[in-house]
């Protein structure tokens, strides 16, 4: 019962935590619908290899959703859901990690299609963007893989996992400002090359300020993933019989 009233009692501490986990929510409606409206409305939609300009578009569109947007949201999933059993959120985080995987590999595929399939085909991996791109998607892998091998599987001991989570925590925001980094400076080629209504027509254009909006939101969204996650005393606890709770950092670091 005292852990029970101890557990009610923590839970006003976690209400900035709360409302960050609700504004990161409204950065990334902003960031889907500017994005939506830039693609569908104004570049012409998706397309496929027939197609390679619009197949491009695909390429933005699963990159922002899988590195930013779900990478994201299983990065604070613990926090933000802090009184949802552990092992659904354990297995919620791996499955949206799994799923951002899967989605930007198709990302990048479109991207090479988009060169590969032009009258002239354009080079690969030319510019600082691809990259940045290529390094952020390979680390992710390893990222990924060494998670799965610690945390999913039943062979590490709790020992190991405990001293692998403060690494682990670590390599997914160096991640996702990695991707931030490498969306930024994608978007910026796409504005220079291929918004001819400010580099040719010198004028403000719907598809520019949409495009704006699209960047803004997120870099909102990955400033209120790492204030959410910055914060140790905001460490996902044990909730009553899941175990004991945690006494110091080292302890919790198996937590979140």
């Amino acid at each position: 019962m005292g852990n029970l009233n101890n557990f009610s009692m923590s839970e006003n501490k976690y209400e900035v935590c709360t409302v960050l986990y609700w504004v990161q929510k409204i950065f990334a409606t902003t960031m889907f619908i500017s994005l939506v409206t830039w693609i569908f409305g104004h570049a012409g939609g998706v397309g496929f290899q027939d197609e390679p300009k619009l197949e491009f578009n695909f390429h933005p569109m699963l990159m922002s959703f899988a590195f930013i947007f779900i990478n994201g949201e299983a990065i604070t999933l613990y926090r933000g859901c802090r009184y949802v059993a552990k092992k659904r959120t354990k297995a919620a985080h791996g499955i949206l990690q799994f799923s951002g995987l899967i989605l930007a590999s198709f990302g990048l595929k479109a991207a090479w299609d988009s060169h590969n399939y032009e009258a002239k085909p354009i080079p690969n991996l030319y510019s600082f963007h691809s990259w940045m791109g290529i390094t952020t998607f390979s680390i992710f892998i390893l990222q990924f893989l060494g998670g799965f091998l610690t945390y999913a599987l039943p062979y590490a001991s709790m020992d190991l996992r405990k001293k692998a989570m403060p690494y682990h925590r670590l390599g997914g925001i160096v991640i996702l400002l990695m991707t931030l980094t490498s969306a930024m400076l994608g978007y910026s080629e796409k504005a220079a090359w291929a918004f001819k209504c400010w580099t040719v027509d010198k004028k403000f254009c719907p598809i520019l300020f949409f495009g704006n909006i699209f960047a803004l939101s997120m870099v909102c969204y990955v400033i209120t993933v790492f204030l959410i996650v910055i914060q140790p005393e905001w460490i996902r606890k044990p909730l009553p019989g899941e175990g004991p709770v945690p006494v110091n950092e080292e302890e919790s670091a198996h937590e979140d």
